[in-house]
C-alpha cells in the first residue's frame, strides 16, 4: 500500500531527494578528483540510494539475499523494471556491490550525471548500435577484473503498468559471454511508488526477492537460449504476480 503525500509534504521530500543527490554527487566527484579509486562507486552510491529511499518514505523489505555469496560477488543480476526507484532500491538491497548499465543521456543530469560519468557504471547509447556494441565489449573486458555484480533489465525499458514485459535476448549477451552466475530478482511495489512518465512519488513498501543463482547450461542454439530465458522470466513473473495478489 502506498501513502499519497500532501503537496507541501511532497515538496519537502522532493527537496530532500535533490539535496541528497547534490551532496553525494559532489562528495563523490571531489573524492575522485583527489585520487580516490573508481571503486569508491560501491561505497558512495549505496549511501546516496539509502538517503533517497529514506527521503521518499520507501520501506524496503529484502528476501533471499542470504542465497548470495558476499565474498564471491561475481553475478549478473536480472531484474524486472517498473520505476526509476528500481536502481536505488537494488543498490540498497544487494549484499554485494552492484554495477549498472545506464543511458548516456543521464549524464546531462546535474550532479548525478556528472558522478555517473566518473563511476564504474557503464554508459550506453541505445539508439546507436555501434556504441552499444562497444559498451558491451568494454563491460566484458572490465568484468574480468571487477567483482561487482552487473545489473541488467532485460525488458529494455520500464513497464507502463507494473506488469512484467517480454525479455530481450540482447540483455543476456553479457550474462552468457561473461560465464557468470545469473541471479533472477523480482522487485515489487516500485511501480506504485513512482509510475512511469511521472515524477510524483509516494511513500510505501517495496519488496526485493533474490532467487537462487543459476549458471546457464550449454546452449547450442538460439532456440535453446530463448527457452532458457523464458524459464527464467517465469520465475520472476511468479513472484511478481503472487505478491500483487
Amino acid at each position: 500500500m502506498t501513502k499519497q503525500y500532501w503537496w507541501w509534504e511532497y515538496a519537502v521530500r522532493a527537496a530532500a531527494v535533490v539535496a541528497a543527490t547534490v551532496w553525494y554527487g559532489t562528495l563523490f566527484l571531489l573524492r575522485r578528483m583527489l585520487g580516490a579509486a573508481p571503486t569508491l562507486t560501491y561505497r558512495i552510491f549505496p549511501r546516496w540510494a539509502r538517503a533517497v529511499l529514506r527521503a521518499a518514505g520507501v520501506e524496503l523489505h529484502v528476501k533471499g539475499s542470504e542465497l548470495l555469496d558476499r565474498e564471491f560477488g561475481r553475478y549478473v543480476f536480472v531484474a524486472n523494471h517498473a520505476s526509476l526507484f528500481d536502481i536505488p532500491v537494488l543498490l540498497v538491497a544487494s549484499p554485494v556491490p552492484v554495477r549498472i548499465v545506464y543511458k548516456r543521456e543521464l549524464e546531462r543530469v546535474p550532479f548525478l550525471g556528472w558522478a555517473l560519468r566518473s563511476s564504474t557504471f557503464i554508459a550506453v547509447e541505445r539508439q546507436r548500435r555501434q556504441s552499444a556494441g562497444k559498451a558491451v565489449r568494454h563491460a566484458l573486458d572490465s568484468l574480468k577484473t571487477d567483482p561487482a555484480a552487473l545489473l541488467v533489465f532485460p525488458e529494455g525499458t520500464r513497464s507502463i503498468d507494473g506488469r512484467l514485459g517480454e525479455f530481450r535476448r540482447g540483455a543476456f549477451v553479457l550474462a552468457f559471454d561473461s560465464r557468470r552466475a545469473i541471479v533472477p530478482i523480482a522487485i515489487v511495489g516500485t511501480s506504485a511508488i513512482l509510475p512511469r512518465n511521472s515524477l510524483r512519488f509516494s511513500g510505501g513498501k517495496v519488496q526485493v526477492v533474490f532467487l537462487p543463482p543459476m549458471v546457464p547450461p550449454p546452449l547450442r542454439s538460439r532456440a535453446d537460449e530463448l527457452a532458457w530465458i523464458a524459464a527464467l522470466r517465469m520465475q520472476i513473473a511468479d513472484v511478481v504476480e503472487k505478491a500483487g495478489k
